[in-house]
Formats: C-alpha cells, sequence, structure tokens
C-alpha cells in the first residue's frame, strides 16, 4: 500500500505544474467509508467549482486503512487553496493494484463518485486547518 502511495504521489507531483502559492496551501483531512467500512485504497480528488481541468492544478489524496485521508497539492506539499470544490472518488482495486498497476483495474464505485460532468460530493475549503465532513458511499 505504502509503495502505491508513494508512486501515485510521484505521478501526481510530475503532472502538477503549479498549485499556487505554497503559502495558500492549507491542510484539509477527512474520511471515506462505503456501506460503513473504511474504502481503503480509494482516491479522492479535488476539482474547483467551475474550473477547466486542464488548466487547474491536481489535489488528491490516499484513504488509508482506517479511511482517513489528507490532500496533497503536488509537489508543493500537504493542503489545497481555500474555495468551493467539487468531490470525486475512485476506488481502483485488483490484483494489478499491488503492482502499482490500479489504473487498470475496475472503479469498484462503477464511476458513480467520479462523473466530473455530475459531481455526488461537494467540499469547501477555508483558509485555516479543514476537516471536511465524512463521506459516506452507498450504491
Amino acid at each position: 500500500m505504502k509503495k502505491l502511495l508513494w508512486y501515485v504521489l510521484a505521478v501526481i507531483g510530475l503532472a502538477c505544474t503549479a498549485c499556487g502559492n505554497s503559502n495558500n496551501l492549507y491542510p484539509v483531512f477527512g474520511t471515506v467509508t462505503y456501506r460503513g467500512t473504511p474504502a481503503a485504497g480509494a482516491t479522492v480528488f479535488l476539482r474547483r467549482h467551475g474550473a477547466d481541468p486542464m488548466n487547474e492544478h491536481a489535489i488528491m489524496g490516499i484513504v488509508g486503512e482506517d479511511g482517513s485521508f489528507k490532500l496533497v497539492c503536488g509537489s508543493l506539499g500537504n493542503g489545497a487553496p481555500p474555495g468551493e470544490y467539487d468531490v470525486l472518488i475512485e476506488w481502483k482495486q485488483g490484483q494489478s493494484q499491488a503492482r502499482g498497476l490500479a489504473h487498470k483495474a475496475r472503479d469498484r464505485l462503477k464511476g458513480r463518485y467520479a462523473d466530473p460532468q455530475r459531481p455526488r460530493l461537494q467540499a469547501l475549503v477555508k483558509a485555516e486547518a479543514n476537516h471536511l465532513p465524512p463521506f459516506e458511499l452507498t450504491d
């Protein structure tokens, strides 16, 4: 699991050219459960409301064994700039995940929480430490 986390963070770090000034990042923490159980290995993405994803920074986090996550903004570090965001969640698991190939696995949530055209979840990041309300996923 730790190898996958480092792999994903390295890829995001390379893909994210700028998340703004690192002084404008604020810690963001939360939890994700599916049917009351931690969604360990799921990926949480934040996308600014109405923003063009090609011109925006990548903000993401990996859900741990206990269901918790913290967001990272590329190589600038932990957190996210203040603002209103759509929250997208994918939970790709399979035998290939252990080899860092989770992108080839199917989303256990069947895309219900990963559609950028119809986001089901939102979050508000303030200019302070942010503990988001729990994301409780269902079928």
